[in-house]
C-alpha cells in the first residue's frame, strides 16, 4: 500500500478494446496479461494508456500486484464495460483535474488546453485501414476538427505516406470514385439479397485490382523504434497488410488528440470492407482531395520519419527527445544497472510513463510505484520531481510523455 498522504504516482487503469476483425495477442502478451481474466483469449486491438477517461489506481504499489488489472471494452458493443477489479478504489483522472487543473496537468498544458487532458495515447496492434488524412489546424471547421498524430513503431509495419511524385490527382481521385460507385452498387445487392457477401467479398476484391488506388501513393516499409510523425495533418496515410512478411501487423505506440474519428478521419478509399451486414462505412473523396497537401515537403515520406535526438547519455543513462510538437512530447529514457535517474520541473506538464523494456521502481516525495513492462503511471505536475531505478534487470526502456 502507499504511504499516507497526498498521493503523486498513480498506476493507469488501461482501458483494452476487443477487436475481433483486426486485433491480436501481442498487447495482451507485452502486458503479461494473457492468462489473466477477462483478456485471455481474446483479440485486442488497442489499449488506451492516456485520455480524457482515464482510470487511475493510488493504492497499488506495484504493476505486477494480482489485484491490478484493466478495463476491458467491446468495439460492436461500445457501452459494455468490464472490469474486475476494486471499484471503489478507482481514482479518475478528471476528477483530479476538477480539484487542481493546473497541479494535476502543469502550467503549460493546462494554457494551452484548458482544465482537460486532450492527449491521447494508444497502444495498437492493427492490421489495416483505409486511406485517410485529418485537416490541417488552420482549416479545422466545427464538421472537421484538427487531429495531430505520431505513430512510434514497436515491431516492423507497412503503410501507406503521402502521395507518389508527379502523379495526376485528377486521375488519382476518378480512380477512387470510381471504387466507390461500383463498391455502393455491390452493397445495394447484398442488402437486397440478390447476392451474398461471401460472394460479394470476391467482386469487391476484383473491384480494388481493377482499379488499384494504391499506385498514386507511396507504399513504406517502417522499421522497429521508427517514428512517423503527422501532427501536421493534411496529409495522406494508411496502415496496410501483408500478412506473409508482416504478421503482427502495425504494432505502433500512438499518441494524438482526443479526438473521435468520425470528426477528424476524412477517408477516400475503405479498401473494399463492407459490414456483416453488406453496408459500408462513409467515404470523403471531395473533402480529402480539397483538404489533402499537395505539396512535395508534405507527400516525401522522409519528411515525416523522424529521427530521435540525444538529449544526454553516458555510461548508466540515455535519454532521447523523439517528438516535439506544441500538442505533445515524447522523451526515450534508457536506464542501466543500479542508477537511479532524477526527473524534476514538472511544474509546467504532468509525465506520463510507459514501460517498454524492464521494470524499475519509480519514487516520488510521498509515493512508489514499480512499473513492469508494458504497463503506465501517471505523475501529476505537482510532484514537482521523481525518480526512476531499474529493478530486478539490468537495464530499462520508458517511454515519457509530456506537453512541452
Amino acid at each position: 500500500m502507499q504511504k499516507k498522504g497526498t498521493i503523486d504516482i498513480f498506476l493507469v487503469i488501461p482501458k483494452l478494446i476487443e477487436q475481433s476483425t483486426w486485433g491480436g495477442d501481442y498487447i495482451l502478451h507485452f502486458k503479461n496479461w494473457q492468462k489473466t481474466a477477462p483478456f485471455n483469449s481474446l483479440k485486442v486491438g488497442q489499449s488506451y494508456e492516456l485520455f480524457s477517461g482515464t482510470k487511475l489506481r493510488g493504492d497499488i504499489a506495484s504493476s505486477k500486484d494480482t489485484s491490478f488489472t484493466g478495463e476491458l471494452g467491446y468495439a460492436m458493443e461500445p457501452d459494455k464495460i468490464i472490469y474486475t477489479g476494486d471499484e471503489n478504489k478507482i481514482i479518475s483522472l478528471k476528477s483530479l483535474i476538477r480539484k487542481n487543473p493546473t497541479g494535476v496537468l502543469g502550467k503549460k498544458a493546462y494554457a494551452r488546453f484548458g482544465p482537460k487532458m486532450k492527449v491521447l495515447i494508444k497502444f495498437t496492434q492493427a492490421k489495416g485501414n483505409s486511406f485517410q488524412l485529418h485537416v490541417q489546424e488552420k482549416d479545422e471547421t466545427k464538421r472537421w476538427q484538427f487531429k495531430p498524430e505520431s505513430w512510434y513503431y514497436f515491431e516492423k509495419g507497412l503503410i501507406t505516406l503521402g502521395a507518389k511524385k508527379n502523379i495526376s490527382w485528377e486521375n488519382y481521385e476518378q480512380c477512387v470514385k470510381n471504387v466507390d460507385r461500383e463498391m455502393k452498387a455491390l452493397s445495394v445487392r447484398v442488402l437486397s439479397g440478390e447476392i451474398k457477401l461471401a460472394e460479394a467479398k470476391k467482386v469487391a476484391k476484383d473491384i480494388i485490382e481493377k482499379y488499384n488506388p494504391w499506385q498514386f501513393v507511396n507504399l513504406v516499409k517502417v522499421k522497429k523504434d521508427d517514428l512517423v510523425d503527422l501532427s501536421l495533418g493534411g496529409q495522406h496515410h494508411s496502415w496496410e497488410e501483408d500478412e506473409k512478411n508482416y504478421p503482427l501487423g502495425n504494432v505502433v505506440y500512438e499518441l494524438c488528440m482526443d479526438v473521435m474519428d468520425p470528426v477528424s478521419s476524412i477517408r477516400s478509399f475503405d479498401k473494399g470492407k463492407m459490414k456483416s451486414d453488406g453496408s459500408l462505412r462513409a467515404v470523403h473523396i471531395q473533402k480529402y482531395f480539397s483538404s489533402v497537401d499537395r505539396s512535395a515537403r508534405a507527400n516525401d515520406p522522409k519528411n515525416s520519419l523522424k529521427k530521435a535526438k540525444v538529449i544526454f547519455s553516458d555510461s548508466n543513462i540515455k535519454a532521447e527527445a523523439l517528438l516535439r510538437t506544441k500538442y505533445y512530447s515524447l522523451d526515450r529514457i534508457i536506464l542501466k544497472g543500479e542508477y537511479a535517474g532524477k526527473f524534476s520541473k514538472l511544474t509546467d506538464s504532468f509525465h506520463h510513463l510507459f514501460m517498454k523494456e524492464g521494470e524499475a521502481l519509480i519514487s516520488a516525495k510521498t509515493s512508489k510505484v514499480l512499473l513492469s513492462k508494458g504497463h503506465s503511471c501517471f505523475i501529476p505536475a505537482f510532484a514537482r520531481s521523481y525518480t526512476i531505478k531499474p529493478a530486478g534487470c539490468r537495464k530499462c526502456e520508458i517511454l515519457k510523455t509530456f506537453v512541452s
